[in-house]
């Protein structure tokens, strides 16, 4: 019995301390190329655009022509982006929607967009400061 709290206990160490560090390392690790599908319905179904990159800075805002005008989901490989659907070709204009950061796919959209353009979100890791 007393043999078995040690190991009892190193376990649960080990099982809490990776629960902690998991969303870090997430967070911190960026894909090193952008990936986009874009779907002209919802649910991922009709037909897709594969859209990739790569993003050096995050002032740089790569902007592309959709295939179809009718975007009814997207999914995405890197959460740390906000995604601008606009109605005009060339991503001017006043965007038709404005989708922030999310590590879900948007299944289900419903907009007219004939342009999508990205932009590189920095992340806000909550941690206390030493330096204080």
């Amino acid at each position: 019995m007393l043999l078995l709290l040690p190991v009892f206990l190193l376990i649960i160490s080990n099982l809490f301390s990776n629960t902690f560090a998991a969303p870090t390392e997430t967070w911190n690790k960026r894909p090193s190329q952008f990936r986009m599908q874009v779907y002209s319905r919802p649910f991922r179904k009709g037909t897709v655009q594969h859209i990739r990159t790569y993003i050096e800075a995050p002032s740089q805002s790569p902007c592309w022509n959709l295939s179809s005008k009718r975007v009814g989901s997207y999914e995405l490989n890197d959460p740390l982006v906000k995604v601008t659907f606009y109605r005009s070709p060339d991503c001017k204009g006043s965007p038709s929607a404005i989708y922030k950061n999310s590590a879900l796919p948007r299944d289900h959209v419903l907009i007219k967009a004939k342009s999508v353009s990205i932009t590189k979100v920095k992340p806000i890791l909550l941690q206390s400061r030493k330096d204080l």
